[in-house]
């Protein structure tokens, strides 16, 4: 259990120092998609049994709903990846125990869409012009966990754009939030 526990840290450190690096690249000019051929499923399925023991630490419960139909993509699957995570993480961090996290993974016509649903605190509507915006942090967020950097949701917009796809994003303040993204198949 403790190696499982070291094992998730260890990620999330990695994942934290790769959202630097990202940021540094495009900064620079130097943000590439290096696209392969990648399975979703089983990266959602591996994600998501990473953090198995962090969402029971905090009571929360995780849902994973993935339709099976789903094919092989051309992708960048480094920095899928880490849209994954950091979407289900953030949902973890901001639901409080005996919250719900439901991700699901779905074909929908000649796309691919992932969702994080989460009956936690929600955005604040002053707050979600903003949201994807560099080291931007939402007021409720900064005050339930001052350690976030600000770069991840800006990084997931990136990467998802440059899969030719778009963000997903709903949010109600008290009520919980829904993020993901839907990319086309190729």
């Amino acid at each position: 259990k403790f190696a499982k526990i070291i094992e998730s840290s260890t990620k999330r450190l990695s994942y934290l120092i790769n959202d630097f690096l990202t940021a540094s690249r495009l900064k620079s000019g130097k943000f590439d998609i290096e696209k392969g051929e990648a399975d979703l499923k089983s990266m959602l399925k591996s994600e998501c049994a990473s953090l198995e023991d962090q969402f029971d630490a905090k009571g929360v419960k995780l849902s994973l709903s993935i339709d099976k139909a789903i094919p092989k993509m051309n992708l960048d699957e480094q920095k899928l990846r880490q849209v994954m995570m950091n979407l289900m993480d953030n949902a973890l961090h901001y639901t409080d125990k005996d919250g719900t996290v439901s991700v699901k993974l779905k074909q929908d016509g000649k796309s691919v869409v992932f969702e994080v649903k989460d009956n936690g605190i929600g955005v604040p509507k002053a707050d979600q012009p903003e949201l994807f915006s560099k080291m931007f942090r939402a007021g409720d967020a900064k005050q339930m966990r001052p350690d976030g950097t600000g770069l991840g949701l800006y990084l997931a917009k990136k990467v998802v754009m440059g899969h030719h796809g778009h963000i997903i994003f709903e949010s109600k303040e008290g009520e919980g939030s829904t993020f993901g993204f839907r990319i086309p198949i190729k």
